[in-house]
């Protein structure tokens, strides 16, 4: 999940002295728990080097002592583990109609989660208003600011290749600068691509996925492609931007201008558009076996699987489904999205595993949260 070595050459006693503190901090990250023995044994380290390199753990807050383990008999050995909440990290994410605050500690487990409903507005008193609140919310939850590492903001257009302006996707008028939120936040700040983000908390929780196609299934659909544990952005950060792939030459109108393209149809906002109902009275009335409701789902999941049988003709991989519409969705929804696939694809390969995502609606402000996290344990300040 997280590097184990300091990247780059060891050219002095002071590189390698941090290479292997990294060294122990991170298994004791992973282990959980771990005796100054185990430590020994794991890094084949000799005692008073790894004791050496504990101290410096203990007396930076980093790590601390957490009982005993058990013994066969004699002086029961300490267990070391990390301070999860040594440092955390927050993340910030900005829709149309609400930003959702999340903050995580050193493991990625939320420790605080909150949302401001509250209208997007391209101008001061929106800025003004959202930063005031999470300012208000991180130090009412982490009272020492040199814990916060910084607050990754989840935006749902694309910001530019410079990182330095975004907008939201669906509305007019919406270009906006980083320094909007930079210079009224208390801590450092960084934006990404929603779904971006979305994906990275979804391989953080499961490294175990190495390559998949992610959609992200909210009010605008969003998508991402896995290659190597890693989600590949493309040149200028285009790359994977599925939603706009036309799925009906001339069909409806998507808020991009165009005609036809796969968020008209398969997006949370264009089910609830569908079905002229929220999300939660259209699940309930469906799963009562309205069939209004279920003619709607029915198409619903017609039109998406003819989504992901297009993706996979470019690139074979698996699909991962997050969002909105995921969260309501069940084992037999999967299993029937999977059969429309291969009823309509001409590659009977019988290969396809539909998975679904862990955090749901929240990945992308849980990912913005894990940017800052990743980049500490990744270069520890030593």
């Amino acid at each position: 999940m997280y590097p184990s070595a300091v990247s780059g050459s060891i050219t002095s006693t002071a590189d390698l002295r941090k290479h292997n503190c990294f060294q122990v901090y991170h298994h004791i990250y992973h282990q959980k728990q771990i005796t100054q023995a185990a430590l020994m044994q794991d890094l084949k380290m000799s005692a008073p080097t790894i004791s050496q390199y504990l101290n410096e753990l203990l007396a930076s807050g980093l790590i601390e002592k957490s009982g005993f383990a058990s013994s066969s008999g004699g002086r029961k050995p300490s267990l070391f583990q990390i301070i999860p909440d040594a440092r955390m990290s927050a993340g910030l994410e900005i829709v149309s109609s609400r930003v959702l605050l999340i903050i995580t500690n050193l493991y990625g487990e939320v420790i605080f989660k909150k949302q401001l409903a509250i209208e997007f507005s391209n101008g001061p008193s929106y800025f003004d208003a959202v930063c005031q609140w999470t300012n208000q919310c991180i130090r009412q939850t982490i009272p020492y600011d040199g814990r916060m590492l910084g607050i990754g903001i989840a935006v749902q257009g694309l910001p530019t290749a410079e990182g330095l302006t975004g907008e939201i996707s669906h509305l007019p008028n919406t270009m906006f600068r980083l320094e909007q939120f930079s210079s009224r936040l208390h801590y450092p700040c960084n934006w990404i691509h929603d779904v971006e983000l979305a994906a990275k908390a979804e391989i953080w929780h499961n490294p175990q996925i190495e390559n998949a196609f992610f959609l992200s299934l909210n009010r605008e659909l969003g998508s991402a492609l896995i290659i190597n544990h890693s989600v590949h952005t493309g040149s200028g950060n285009f790359s994977s931007i599925i939603e706009h792939m036309c799925l009906y030459p001339g069909g409806r109108t998507c808020y991009c201008g165009k005609s036809g393209c796969v968020d008209a149809y398969c997006s949370s906002l264009a089910l609830s558009q569908i079905s002229g109902k929220p999300l939660d009275t259209f699940f309930s009335r469906l799963r009562l076996g309205n069939e209004c409701e279920k003619n709607i789902w029915e198409k619903y999941l017609r039109d998406l699987a003819m989504t992901i049988d297009n993706i996979r003709m470019v690139i074979r991989n698996n699909i991962l489904l997050g969002g909105e519409v995921e969260a309501y969705m069940t084992g037999e929804d999967i299993r029937q999205l999977a059969t429309y696939v291969e009823e309509m694809t001409i590659i009977k390969a019988n290969d396809l595993t539909i998975s679904r995502g862990f955090y749901g609606k929240n990945a992308a402000a849980i990912g913005g949260s894990l940017y800052y996290i990743e980049q500490f344990l990744a270069h520890l300040p030593l």
